[in-house]
């Protein structure tokens, strides 16, 4: 029998020295460590809640059918764009802002800048329930009566979402990238699921949209619980720096460009459901919600890379180190290309199969749109994650602006395209709008920080990227 291999300077078997070596490796701050240990506990998480967000999507969809499916839709899109001013953009802001403190070692920075953002979320979103719920008083007799309580019963996911969402972001600041996924990601959707199981138990034929919303919103609630506990218990200690007016001052305007940034964001992914809700009928408006929904898997990649690589951008242009943050981003493109591509492959071979199995039948037809979607994503992660790099630099109004432009296209584009194709042509514009915006962004990124993030330029350089 061969003599185990050994180390040359030790006697060591090799086996159990490399792995002694990679657990010091991976145990490092430096940043090869970090991302490292950040992708992996992200990919994990994101698989997890990945499959429970399936489990959520043909639980509904064969709980509501079609048309039901698609009342919900609609009233998830409408919920969505009310979440938007009760944020102002302070997720964000917060996680650019406590990277920055941390990299410093400014506590009082860090805990000054969740305190203050906390305080203005709870007002806005609770000044949002208020008035949209007495707009629901008012006016709600005039919409469908489905779409009028599930309306209502979203109205409450607007203050829990918002506060939630501020939590998750502060753990994401510190670092703990990981952690700060596990209530969005994981814990959400496990609860709902739940939720709608047993729903399903005891009132087997029970279920509509507002029931369903109802269900949604207290697994939102119990979340927001679950991040407090978890905040608490990670946020440094010691009293809360008191910014003054001029720092308060800035904060709020960095906050207001992200926040049109993301009211942008999300009126582009929901303005092809309300375009369908008004030209097509609500059982078109589910089979795009599922493709929609479906498209999320394919960005799966694409959504956890900008998660992992958000707080580490900001901590390399804080420390001026531009040639790690070149090589980062030169990474991160690729994976969001390869990993986007990789996702998209099974579904133009077995796409109306897998749909038909998943949501039943009726259903098989979101896989065109989920194609053209996901050719959107693709040929967009081409591009690099500009929005996260400008967001992490400094540079939101460029982000704003970018997007800006892309949703005048996606409304120029998707009345006609969706009245004249349906699903197909809505897909085809939000594909359309999404490249231009990527390319936008690249093109802002290259001009404003001499970063180039394409992958052109990432295929060029490989060997040099390989040293990160």
């Amino acid at each position: 029998m061969a003599a185990p291999l050994v180390h040359e300077d030790s006697n060591r078997v090799v086996g159990p020295w490399m792995i002694q070596r990679a657990f010091s490796y991976l145990s490092r701050g430096d940043l090869g460590p970090t991302l490292i240990r950040a992708f992996a506990g992200s990919v994990g998480l994101r698989i997890a809640g990945m499959a429970l967000g399936f489990l959520v999507g043909v639980q509904l969809a064969r709980g509501l059918g079609a048309a039901g499916y698609g009342v919900y839709g609609l009233a998830m899109s409408v919920v969505s764009l009310v979440m938007i001013p009760a944020e102002f953009g302070l997720p964000q802001l917060v996680t650019r802002e406590i990277a920055a403190g941390h990299a410093r070692q400014d506590l009082a920075h860090v805990r000054g800048v969740f305190v203050w953002a906390n305080r203005v979320v709870l007002i806005l979103s609770l000044a949002i329930f208020v008035v949209g719920l007495a707009g629901w008083l008012f006016f709600g007799d005039q919409l469908n009566e489905d779409l009028r309580y599930a309306l209502l019963a979203g109205a409450f996911l607007v203050p829990t979402v918002a506060l939630a969402n501020l939590r998750g972001a502060a753990l994401r600041g510190m670092e703990q990238i990981v952690r700060g996924q596990i209530p969005e990601v994981v814990m959400r959707p496990a609860i709902f699921s739940v939720l709608l199981f047993g729903v399903s138990v005891v009132l087997p034929s029970g279920l509509t949209p507002s029931f369903a919303m109802v269900m949604h919103a207290v697994a939102v609630a119990l979340t927001l619980v679950l991040a407090a506990y978890m905040l608490r218990a990670a946020f440094p200690t010691g009293r809360s720096g008191v910014p003054s007016r001029s720092t308060t001052k800035a904060w709020l305007h960095s906050s207001i460009p992200m926040a049109f940034t993301e009211a942008m964001r999300a009126l582009q992914g929901n303005f092809s459901i309300l375009i369908l809700g008004v030209l097509a009928t609500t059982a078109t408006v589910g089979i795009f919600r599922v493709a929609s929904s479906m498209s999320l898997l394919i960005n799966m990649p694409v959504a956890l890379i900008h998660v992992v690589s958000g707080p580490i951008i900001s901590r390399l242009h804080a420390s001026q180190d531009m040639n790690r943050l070149q090589k980062l981003i030169g990474w991160t493109t690729l994976s969001m290309v390869v990993g986007s591509a990789c996702m998209t492959i099974p579904f133009f071979f077995f796409g109306q199969e897998i749909l038909g199995l998943l949501f039943g039948s009726e259903y098989s037809p979101s896989n065109a749109s989920l194609l053209i979607l996901s050719v959107g994503t693709v040929v967009g992660s081409a591009f690099g994650p500009g929005a996260t790099l400008l967001n992490m630099t400094g540079h939101e109004k460029r982000v704003t602006r970018s997007l800006g432009l892309s949703l005048v296209l996606l409304a120029i584009l998707a009345l006609p395209l969706t009245f004249y194709l349906g699903a197909v042509g809505a897909a085809l514009a939000n594909s359309f709008s999404f490249v231009f915006w990527s390319a936008v962004l690249w093109k802002d990124a290259w001009h404003l920080l001499g970063v180039d993030a394409s992958l052109r330029y990432t295929v060029m350089c490989h060997r040099r990227l390989s040293g990160v």
